[in-house]
This record gives structure tokens, sequence and C-alpha cells, in this order.
């Protein structure tokens, strides 16, 4: 599916007819809907980089994650050989 941008909205040319649409009614609507994509374009764009920034910090959470487990590890190892040498 071809995408369209605002500006293909804007630059789109219909035919009059004898009995045809009113232009201008016609060139107000287009204008609400050009508004309206470009404020859905805007709003993918900062649901893009909010998805890209939580994937981002969940990765960085999953590091801090392991290095505490690992961290937990070395210590009750160390607890264990404690208690062997008693």
């Amino acid at each position: 599916m071809e995408r369209i941008t605002p500006s293909d909205i804007f630059n789109k040319d219909f035919k009059t007819s004898l009995r045809g649409y009113d232009v201008d009614e016609v060139n107000e609507f287009l204008d609400i809907v050009i508004k309206n994509f470009e404020d859905l374009i805007e709003e993918n764009r900062q649901l893009k980089e909010d998805l890209k920034a939580s994937k981002s910090q969940r990765g960085s959470n999953s590091g801090n994650q392991d290095a505490v487990i690992q961290n937990i590890i070395r210590r009750l190892e160390h607890l264990e050989q404690i208690i062997q040498h008693r």
C-alpha cells in the first residue's frame, strides 16, 4: 500500500464538473484532514521514540538485575565456604 503524506493531500487536484462539489468546502475539509494527518504522524513518531526508550531502559535494567543476581550468588557461595570451614 502506498503511503500518503500531508503534502500529497495538499497537492491533490480534483476535476470539477457542472454540478460538482464546492471547491472551497473541499479545500477546507482537506486542510482539516492534513492537520489531523500531521498530528497522527507526530504521535506515531513520539510513540516509536517512547517504545525505543522503554526497550533500551528494560535492557539496561535487565543488565542491572543480572549483576545483582551474580552478586547474591557470590555472597551465598562465600557463606557456604564459611559454613563448611567451621
